[in-house]
């Protein structure tokens, strides 16, 4: 005999309308509510009473988890559905995301060039690596809102796309952070180029596991140790002062002492190879050298926050979760409605409420981009792995492995968009 399953009812309850037996479920993130979990019934009045001082208009509620009389409690507003859009927004969407790609595949493409032109001409190297990084600086400090999104894999593990990723992300953190222009080039800087030295090396698959701290022999990390120096050496021909050498050198340290080559402490660090330190091993988190066992987005924030979590300055790591959100784009998601998809934007300055590209088993060659911002009552209920998804969801949604990053002023697109 078949026995229905349990079906999850969410509706959007305002704060001073919870009540003791309600089952909720709370869209902040871990960093900003008190509770061990994020998805509970209300069992006391302590409890309504901290959630009625948390920064919220509405909460998630479950009614089919919730007590009887609780469900019974009058609801807030429904949200109403956006209007239909316009047939063109999807192709407007698309058009402006394949703009950020170019941008991004040309930045790969100068930094190609840097490698190239590095060993016969470092000054016109430097050259090219200052034009590329004051152009993401002057777009920093001119955007007021900053949208962090996913792009297409660009079909290859080059040294360019992690190099264009670290730097992205080092960069957008460093903004949070409150860091200067000019230290904001130096970083940029650094984390373009801290594996400049890694391509005239022979590395293993197995020495780079070093960037997730495992297989650690006294071998591998001779060997693997080897690219820092490197990659100092050219950034110091390239005429590259302290302040970007130094986060160069620092890229794999760790605040607790156990990283490598020197083993420094917090303290020893400058912000900048805190940063770099910190991006870099998000990054080889998401694309690791041999594919198969990479994490999505959310399983590595995951991961840097449980496991990993010693290795980071606090404030740093803090302002990381603020800046990419719990789900950066990449992440697999299940929204409250039941709806699967990928987070493929995040604006910086709401990060609780990502843009989302949802797949319907029921409509499976349609797929529809919701931005969460427009919507009270709808956001994400739980992070997915790549095994809770069919494998029609996966290739829908994500058929890339690689993830690369690029941020760009944040648009305004209609709430919900149907792609072809």
């Amino acid at each position: 005999m078949c026995v229905a399953p349990k079906v999850n009812r969410f509706v959007a309850i305002d704060i001073g309308q919870l009540r003791i037996g309600m089952y909720v479920h709370l869209e902040t993130g871990w960093l900003r509510h008190p509770f061990p979990v994020s998805s509970f019934k209300i069992v006391n009045d302590e409890q309504l009473q901290t959630l009625r001082t948390l920064k919220l208009k509405a909460v998630q509620v479950d009614l089919s988890r919730s007590d009887l009389e609780a469900a019974a409690a009058p609801p807030a507003e429904d949200p109403q559905p956006a209007p239909a859009p316009p047939e063109n927004d999807a192709h407007a969407w698309r058009n402006s995301i394949l703009g950020v790609q170019s941008r991004f595949l040309g930045a790969v493409s100068v930094f190609d060039d840097v490698q190239a032109l590095l060993p016969v001409n470092p000054e016109k190297a430097r050259t090219t690596t200052d034009m590329l990084v004051a152009q993401q600086v002057v777009k920093l400090a001119q955007a007021r809102d900053l949208s962090l999104h996913l792009l297409a894999d660009t079909g290859g593990a080059t040294f360019g796309v992690h190099g264009v990723n670290v730097s992205v992300l080092s960069l957008l953190l460093g903004k949070t952070l409150g860091l200067c222009d000019d230290v904001l080039k130096d970083l940029g800087t650094a984390a373009l180029l801290h594996d400049i030295g890694k391509p005239g090396l022979e590395i293993s698959a197995s020495a780079n596991a070093l960037n997730q701290g495992t297989g650690r022999t006294p071998l591998r990390e001779t060997v693997y140790a080897r690219h820092v120096g490197e990659s100092v050496a050219l950034a110091l021909s390239m005429g590259y002062p302290p302040s970007v050498t130094t986060a160069i050198a620092q890229h794999h340290e760790w605040a607790d002492g156990s990283g490598f080559p020197l083993g420094l402490l917090a303290e020893d660090m400058d912000i900048a190879g805190q940063i770099l330190a910190l991006v870099n091993n998000f990054e080889r988190l998401c694309n690791l050298p041999l594919q198969g066992n990479e994490m999505t987005p959310h399983e590595a924030m995951a991961a840097l926050y449980g496991q990993y979590r010693q290795r980071y300055a606090p404030d740093v790591l803090k302002a990381f979760v603020q800046t990419l959100g719990v789900y950066p784009p990449g992440s697999l998601v299940e929204l409250s409605d039941g709806r699967m998809g990928v987070v493929v934007s995040v604006n910086t300055s709401q990060s609780l409420k990502p843009k989302v590209l949802t797949y319907d088993m029921q409509a499976p060659q349609k797929l529809r981009f919701v931005d969460l911002l427009e919507y009270v009552g709808l956001g994400i209920r739980r992070g997915l792995t790549r095994n809770q998804l069919s494998r029609n969801a996966l290739e829908a949604l994500q058929p890339q492995r690689r993830l690369c990053y690029f941020f760009d002023s944040s648009a305004a697109p209609a709430a919900e968009k149907d792609l072809a």
